[in-house]
């Protein structure tokens, strides 16, 4: 492996806190599928899915 998590973690945009407009914490969580927001004030969360979301399987 070439790229450590934390290299990962400066490509992903930042984002700020709905609610007081800190810049929020990120890590990838769930095997680097989901990108996970903390605001580190209020501790308000968020989570954003990377890449496409997995196809329904058909009944």
């Amino acid at each position: 492996m070439n790229a450590t998590p934390d290299a990962s973690l400066t490509e992903l945009p930042d984002r700020h806190c709905t609610w007081c407009q800190v810049p929020m914490k990120k890590r990838l969580v769930g095997g680097k599928q989901f990108v996970h927001y903390t605001c580190p004030k209020c501790v308000f969360q968020h989570t954003t899915r990377l890449g496409p979301k997995p196809a329904v399987p058909k009944h």
